[in-house]
């Protein structure tokens, strides 16, 4: 199945469209207007795609194609987007507001709005659409949310909120492995894992790199492990999950953040902000656990500054409104 990767280009404005028709087969990049201060995408039912404008308190709304759709207005300064599962439903953190929007996307309206702590971000939401994370970066830490009756439109209940460290590591990107949340956390050399079920964080993954600045985070198609990049040392970090260890790193380029592995080939993709460039590693093949072989690599160059990719699907049918 054919698919776009979309960068939400931040410094540029806009975001990049991208078709990839097989492994290593990328079409010509497309700008589409989005106003200042894109930061995330992510594909909803029906295939369109819901993109977080920061600086206008939007979401945009788009076909695959980059045809505006509409905007649907949100809390201040809107950072992460999330969808719950099996639902219509879009989970939106505004880190200026201290709050999570819910928007309903067959509607294209805000429904719901949930408070939450400092400057929500990133979030992860259970494969059943029962529970979701958040990270609270401006308090340094993670709300745990009951979305049990989001169905009935009775918005999201924060169940737990768990500090990470302290007030001020700054988690960036969370992702779920189980009953546990990895955090990547800018001022932290080490990823806290949180027990979601007890509530606490129960290990730590050390960083071989001091200051390194972990900003994104994604699990491997297979699970096991967890790909986490590393902004200031510009590298990939390999994640045993199961071990709870670094078993590689992996050369990026300058300022990687976001991360996505592509599940049909195990193709990762990363954000390079500070070269206006994709980074594409190939994986399929590669084994994780150690450091033999050898990723092959490639760029794509986007717009200036791009903080997050996504994968979205062409194929699925986009109703009429």
């Amino acid at each position: 199945m054919a698919v776009l990767l979309c960068s939400a280009d931040t410094a540029a404005g806009q975001a990049s469209l991208i078709l990839k028709s097989g492994p290593s087969a990328y079409g010509t990049p497309r700008a589409v207007p989005t106003g200042r201060g894109p930061l995330s995408v992510v594909q909803c039912p029906g295939g369109r795609l819901y993109l977080a404008v920061s600086v206008s308190d939007e979401v945009l709304v788009l076909d695959p194609d980059g045809a505006g759709r509409g905007r649907v207005r949100v809390g201040w300064a809107p950072r992460c987007l999330a969808l719950v599962p099996g639902t219509p439903l879009l989970l939106v953190s505004n880190a200026g507001s201290d709050s999570l929007s819910v928007v309903d996307t067959a509607e294209a309206r805000e429904v719901a709005r949930v408070d939450l702590g400092r400057e929500p971000g990133a979030i992860a939401v259970s494969p059943d659409g029962r529970s979701a994370v958040v990270c609270e970066r401006g308090a340094g830490s993670a709300a745990v949310l009951d979305l049990s009756a989001l169905a009935g439109t009775g918005g999201a209940q924060v169940a737990d909120r768990v500090v990470l460290g302290s007030a001020h590591v700054q988690p960036r990107a969370v992702a779920l492995w189980g009953n546990r949340a990895v955090f990547a956390c800018a001022r932290l050399d080490g990823l806290p894992v949180l027990d979601l079920a007890g509530g606490r964080v129960e290990e730590w993954v050390w960083l071989p790199v001091a200051g390194a600045a972990p900003a994104g985070i994604a699990v491997t198609a297979e699970g096991g492990y967890a790909l986490v990049t590393l902004e200031r040392a510009g590298v990939l970090a390999v994640v045993d999950l199961l071990e709870w260890t670094v078993t590689r790193l992996v050369p990026l380029g300058a300022g990687p953040r976001g991360v996505v592995v592509d599940p049909v080939d195990a193709t990762v993709y990363r954000a390079l902000a500070g070269q206006g460039e994709l980074a594409v590693v190939h994986l399929d093949g590669v084994d994780l656990s150690n450091v033999d072989g050898t990723p092959q690599f490639e760029e794509i160059p986007v717009g200036a500054g791009p903080s997050s990719v996504a994968l979205v699907h062409v194929d699925d049918p986009v109703p009429a409104r």
